[in-house]
């Protein structure tokens, strides 16, 4: 597959983030731009795969996630699920995931879905918040699709 690359413009009209936050994300090194990470706006090119990144981001942060907490589930997914930002990855791949809380009860643990887990954790009255890869690259997909209108 041919990588692609788009503009700090372009990917905040796909992925629906601010220039602005794309800013701050490559400053805090959240997500990065492929070509030119260094330079400012239209110089530094953003690809597939830190369209996904992005798109990742922008779901967690929609949902009412921390910043933080944002930042460090993209950490996982790129350490344990690499995968998972390979535009190309066929659907029967893709993961379900689920993010539940860690013996501290804080909500940082991310692990593969399990509707048994889910429940025992809900019932002890703790958050769980599910995370299905095939719902972030079909919000990709449309966003770009909507994009080349």
């Amino acid at each position: 597959m041919d990588e692609n690359f788009y503009t700090s413009t372009e990917a905040s009209q796909i992925t629906g983030c601010s220039r602005r936050q794309l800013q701050y994300w490559r400053d805090k090194s959240v997500v990065v731009p492929t070509v030119n990470p260094s330079g400012k706006g239209r110089n530094v090119y953003y690809s597939d795969s830190d369209l996904l990144a992005l798109t990742v981001m922008e779901y967690l942060l929609s949902i009412g996630l921390s910043f933080e907490l944002c930042q460090h589930v993209l950490g996982i997914l790129k350490a344990r699920e690499s995968w998972m930002f390979d535009e190309s990855v066929a659907k029967r791949e893709m993961k379900r995931l689920m993010l539940v809380p860690d013996s501290q009860e804080q909500l940082r643990e991310l692990v593969d879905f399990d509707r048994g887990l889910a429940m025992e954790t809900i019932d002890r009255g703790s958050p769980v918040v599910p995370f299905w890869s095939d719902r972030i690259h079909q919000r990709l997909r449309e966003n770009l699709r909507s994009f080349e209108r």
